[in-house]
């Protein structure tokens, strides 16, 4: 008999918790502030650990911590951690960066046929700071989503989920591609900085909102919400997390202690998983 689903994606869960504790000792060692994130965040409040049928970790950082990161980690890392992005694999098709295990494999459908490290992952993601005014804000947001979206878009052939049996899916997916060869003569160093300009464009002001502008969405969370990062447990060990996990929750997911319904409980399912 084969092993369980549940059984195989506890594997998975515990062996992110290796590459993220080996993140975190390179953030401990040289002072890098970061802060789990996103669902990561949602499983250590309302499950003391994973959501159950999740199957990824992600963390943040600011932008100065995670320039710091970048600089730092690839050179301090235990060996059996790759930092991935696009400095260091120059096909990765992310904005922001992976901390992979190597010699597992965690492969995603839309990405299949790219010759990148596929290893088990972490998501990083950098936070950068946003306007005061709340028009100009959203503005600026909204731009911002445009600018990731067209970042993948260029990167990314293919849709995200796997092929279904109608029309609409088939539909979108051949319009993907189009846009994908649309954008291809766009040198992709070029969409990168373009993206990059516009998303440090309010880090040196004093602003009171932050958010992830990578997550192609338009969240707002105010900085005293999230600093000075707090300690909570996750999987019998401490991270660091937001300061305001209410608030910080509340703005991603609305009434985030309600499960949702058993048909959504699922995570990313990969193409090919080895590890």
């Amino acid at each position: 008999m084969g092993i369980s689903k549940e059984k195989r994606n506890r594997e998975l869960q515990l062996v992110e918790l290796e590459i993220l504790n080996e993140v975190v000792k390179v953030c401990n060692k040289y002072d890098i502030e970061y802060f789990i994130d996103s669902g990561t965040a949602l499983g250590a409040l309302r499950h003391s650990g994973f959501i159950p049928w999740d199957d990824d970790i992600d963390i943040g950082m600011t932008r100065v911590n995670y320039d710091r990161f970048l600089e730092i980690a690839p050179k301090e890392i235990d060996s059996e951690i790759f930092i991935q992005n696009r400095k260091t694999d120059k096909k990765a098709p992310f904005y922001s960066t992976r901390a992979r295990k190597n010699n597992t494999i965690h492969m995603e459908w839309d990405k299949r046929n790219m010759k990148i490290h596929h290893g088990v992952y972490i998501d990083i993601f950098p936070y950068d700071s946003i306007p005061d005014d709340e028009s100009k804000r959203k503005k600026f947001q909204k731009r911002c989503k445009t600018l990731i979206k067209i970042y993948k878009i260029r990167s990314i052939p293919d849709r995200y989920k796997k092929p279904e049996r109608n029309i609409k899916w088939w539909t979108l997916a051949i319009i993907r591609r189009l846009l994908h060869y649309i954008l291809l003569p766009i040198p992709i160093n070029w969409v990168e900085g373009y993206v990059e300009k516009n998303f440090r464009k309010y880090n040196n002001g004093k602003t009171k909102y932050i958010t992830c502008l990578s997550y192609c969405g338009t969240h707002t969370f105010k900085k005293e919400d999230i600093f000075p990062i707090k300690e909570i447990l996750f999987e019998k060990n401490v991270y660091s997390a937001p300061n305001n996990m209410d608030n910080y929750l509340k703005e991603l997911y609305g009434d985030y202690m309600k499960l949702p319904p058993k048909k959504e409980r699922k995570g990313h399912e990969p193409y090919k998983l080895v590890f």
